[in-house]
């Protein structure tokens, strides 16, 4: 995982980074992962950074969790009495069991070795019927692309510290954490987009 030494670096300029490193999909993914009435709902913003999610959601109940105090100061420029930040681990904090409605992890992904150690610790804290909702790059099938992801990203953007999944790895790490997948696609050739439920029947398993 990052050190969030190098997000308290770069939390000044993190959304103009981001939004360039998007490609072009900083609003269209946010509006689709947004799609739905949600003003009713407990989120989680899983990763929250400087609020891509957590500052543009409607939900009863917003917490946002990050590492990086920069990036949390940063969040919390937009006042919400209806948010609360907190800084943390994501691998080490636990939230009750059947928590929230849904969890949201954008752009995130890839900083985590074990993200399937996230899934479940999610789908603990998702209710029966709550949904996780990902965006993020992924590892492409295309030779060029890749390369591209490989070299560049990996080691220009992301310094060397980058864990990306085939969407065909995306699709066990989903399922075996117990979602059902509701959405797996590739988008614009280098990202994946993910939305998976947890079933309605589903147990509550001890946290990861």
């Amino acid at each position: 995982m990052v050190e969030p030494k190098f997000f308290e670096t770069i939390a000044p300029a993190y959304d103009f980074l981001t939004r360039l490193f998007m490609g072009g999909t900083y609003e269209s993914m946010r509006k689709r992962m947004l799609n739905e009435d949600t003003s009713q709902m407990d989120i989680l913003d899983l990763c929250c950074g400087t609020g891509y999610i957590s500052n543009s959601i409607n939900a009863r109940r917003i917490v946002g969790l990050d590492q990086s105090e920069a990036m949390l100061a940063r969040n919390a420029r937009v006042k919400r009495g209806n948010k609360e930040l907190i800084k943390g681990n994501a691998y080490q904090i636990n939230f009750k069991e059947g928590e929230f409605d849904r969890i949201y992890n954008s752009s995130a992904s890839h900083e985590f070795k074990l993200f399937s150690r996230l899934l479940q610790k999610s789908f603990h804290a998702l209710k029966p019927g709550g949904k996780i909702i990902i965006f993020d790059i992924y590892q492409p099938k295309n030779t060029l692309l890749r390369l591209f992801m490989n070299t560049f990203v990996k080691y220009v953007v992301e310094r060397g510290i980058m864990f990306v999944h085939t969407k065909e790895e995306w699709a066990r790490m989903v399922t075996e954490a117990g979602f059902e997948i509701e959405e797996l696609e590739p988008v614009r050739g280098l990202y994946i987009f993910v939305k998976a439920r947890k079933p309605e029947q589903a147990g509550l398993p001890a946290a990861a």
